[in-house]
């Protein structure tokens, strides 16, 4: 590798491929690190093995979440990196040959990482054991790569030097939703032939159909708007989940279209006059705005602070009586604008090339 730049996370994530083959594009000097075998909620199509910055090492799965490569710290002696970008959190059993390295060939590393985000991990003896370890290997990171604002105020209160926290604002592949917007003529999906010439207003939900998304919210939000709306849900569930689904969305305007690829997308955004998110999920927001559609959200992994102005590319609400409020007062007009003003916004400071650019500054 020559000193070049090592990338080390768990797991290749389908929503950061954009990112990596963009790197790769630029002939920017970097390996990746992590496991290609699908596990849990992470699915990893049959061509990332095959992608030229890949370095290939075995893993051992502790659970769903967790990974450890045993031989981490050999590849890291013979890649032998200028710089280690290491996934943060979760990824920590990784980072310590990570340092060990760094320190002994005063290399320089820098951690990838969320914050603390949404989620509350507890206060147990345990807890605080891997706080003191993990706060360790934060002050000692030459940066740290947040994923948004509240990244930044999560590590401060930490105790870290606030100027150490880079807010990276994660994107999605926005190069690619471009190309395939690029010359599209709509044409309505198959399975809504029967809506042609109605006057229905459709929204939109894309995701993981998980507990933590709070899609039963959606059911009791449809029933609140009534028979003119229409909600398009584009995501997995296991069977049992999706049984219960069905009955929470029974007797309302709802179709469950399945699992759909973020080219297969476009249609169904071309539709939607808005997008809704009631529970945990950042990155949909990032695709839905650049697709030009608004979002309409609750709290979820604070990248809604970033991206959501309210009235002009979205809306934060409250409570669901919050959010139809904000709804129902949004005209046709309304929806088109706003989906105007989130896809400009979302082009012009988020995209996939100004968090490249971001990314290799601080290397």
């Amino acid at each position: 590798m020559k000193k070049g730049v090592l990338i080390v996370q768990r797991f290749y994530y389908n929503f950061r491929e954009g990112f990596f083959d963009y790197l790769s594009d630029i002939n920017f000097d970097f390996k990746l690190i992590n496991s290609t075998v699908s596990r849990g909620k992470v699915k990893v199509h049959d061509g990332a093995n095959k992608k030229p910055f890949l370095i290939k090492t075995p893993g051992i799965f502790l659970d769903d979440k967790h990974i450890l490569f045993p031989f981490l710290f050999f590849n890291l002696l013979w890649l032998n990196p200028r710089v280690i970008v290491a996934e943060g959190g979760a990824n920590t059993i990784n980072i310590i040959p990570v340092f060990i390295y760094c320190k002994l060939f005063r290399r320089k590393y820098i951690i990838w990482d969320l914050g603390k985000g949404f989620a509350d991990f507890g206060n147990s003896s345990l807890r605080k054991l891997y706080m003191i370890f993990y706060l360790f290997l934060l002050k000692h990171a030459d940066f740290i790569y947040g994923y948004n604002s509240q990244s930044k105020l999560y590590f401060k209160s930490l105790g870290v030097n606030e100027n150490k926290v880079v807010i990276l604002n994660n994107t999605i592949d926005t190069r690619k939703i471009k190309a395939i917007r690029s010359g599209y003529q709509f044409s309505l999906p198959p399975e809504f032939s029967d809506k042609k010439n109605t006057d229905l207003i459709f929204l939109i939900f894309v995701g993981a159909l998980v507990k933590t998304k709070n899609i039963e919210d959606l059911a009791k939000l449809m029933k609140m708007l009534g028979d003119n709306y229409f909600l398009i849900i584009a995501g997995e569930a296991t069977s049992e989940y999706k049984s219960e689904l069905d009955k929470s969305f029974s007797g309302t305007n709802h179709i469950f279209l399945g699992y759909k690829k973020i080219e297969q997308l476009l249609p169904y955004y071309a539709m939607s006059s808005f997008s809704v998110l009631p529970g945990l999920g950042g990155l949909s927001i990032n695709q839905s705005m650049a697709y030009g559609v608004p979002v309409i959200c609750k709290s979820a992994d604070g990248t809604e602070k970033d991206l959501i102005i309210p009235g002009k590319t979205g809306y934060i609400y409250e409570n669901l009586e919050d959010a139809c409020s904000f709804i129902v007062s949004r005209s046709a007009d309304d929806w088109r604008k706003m989906g105007i003003e989130a896809e400009n916004f979302i082009y012009s400071c988020h995209s996939v090339e100004i968090m490249m650019t971001k990314f290799i500054s601080y290397l």
